[in-house]
């Protein structure tokens, strides 16, 4: 069913769609419905928040922005640790796009997903995001798809274009999104189906994790899933501003290798008391420098694995 909507939104990711289907060997239908796995994924989490009862353990990331006056180099910084199912590790790539019409892309994906998650363009445009559930979402059916919302943030040559794709059109499920430019400024969006509030950093940072800060979304669903939300963006606000106006990567890393709440942390790492389909993790941390077009990713939990580095 996600075939149709995601081709009438857009034609050419619709197309590479096709290209991964027929180069793996693997139906379209099958393909486009793991493009549109965050509105099954978190739908169900809706679903389950409401009636106590998950699934699986549910998403945890947790994101922060960083201005030129915060770091140690002044350039514009966006990161985070990207926390999903356990089963995912391993299954996962960093993309980069040279287009003939559009920006090149650097960005992180799941395999068989065109849209990236992660990631920035030749412009300094950047994106960091995190899972949000509201009691709204499900409401607006076969929305634009939040991973093609993501891939026409990072092909955005302007802010303004950037922020046009989180604001034009309604959601399935909500989201969170900060978007960064290399000329030193960072906006935080919450979007639940039919609203978006902004947030900006203060005295240069800020940080995100998986519940709404906005009241005006209704009643936030995720921390009744995983209280650990309540405390990871305060703590990971905190550990930075231990150095701000000097953060640099050995500063990022830290705090994101950070283990206060262990296995719920930051850092998260797989509670072994849940059945494995159950388990989630750290698969990845990101730093990303808007302005040296540059992303540095670790393989797994940043406590345990160096970050590489990738540039436009």
């Amino acid at each position: 069913n996600w075939i149709k909507p995601i081709q009438e939104q857009n034609e050419d990711y619709a197309e590479e769609m096709r290209g991964i289907s027929e180069g793996a060997g693997i139906d379209l239908g099958k393909i486009a419905m793991l493009n549109a796995r965050y509105e099954i994924t978190f739908g169900l989490m809706k679903d389950d928040a409401q009636k106590f009862n998950a699934h699986h353990e549910p998403d945890g990331c947790t994101t922060f922005g960083a201005l030129p006056e915060a770091t140690k180099n002044s350039h514009t910084i966006l990161g985070q640790n990207w926390d999903w199912l356990s089963g995912i590790y391993g299954h996962t790539v960093v993309t980069k796009i040279k287009n003939n019409n559009k920006p090149d892309l650097l960005f992180y994906t799941e395999a068989g997903i065109v849209g990236g998650k992660m990631g920035l363009n030749e412009y300094g445009i950047g994106l960091v995001e995190n899972g949000l559930v509201s009691e709204f979402d499900g409401h607006n059916k076969y929305k634009k798809p939040f991973h093609l919302r993501c891939r026409e943030v990072l092909e955005g040559t302007t802010i303004n274009d950037a922020m046009a794709t989180v604001l034009s059109t309604p959601r399935v499920c909500s989201a969170n999104f900060v978007i960064g430019h290399a000329d030193g400024e960072i906006i935080n969006f919450e979007a639940s189906p039919n609203a978006v509030s902004t947030h900006f950093p203060l005295n240069g940072l800020i940080t995100h994790s998986n519940h709404f800060l906005d009241a005006r979304h209704g009643i936030s669903q995720m921390e009744k899933l995983n209280p650990s939300t309540l405390f990871r963006a305060n703590r990971l606000d905190k550990l930075l501003r231990k150095n701000m106006g000097k953060l640099e990567t050995k500063h990022y890393q830290l705090a994101l290798s950070d283990h206060f709440g262990f296995p719920n942390s930051i850092c998260r790492h797989i509670d072994e008391s849940l059945e494995p389909s159950k388990q989630t993790m750290t698969n990845a941390s990101f730093v990303i420098d808007l302005n040296e077009r540059q992303m540095k990713v670790s393989n797994g939990p940043p406590c345990e694995n160096s970050y590489q580095t990738y540039t436009i």
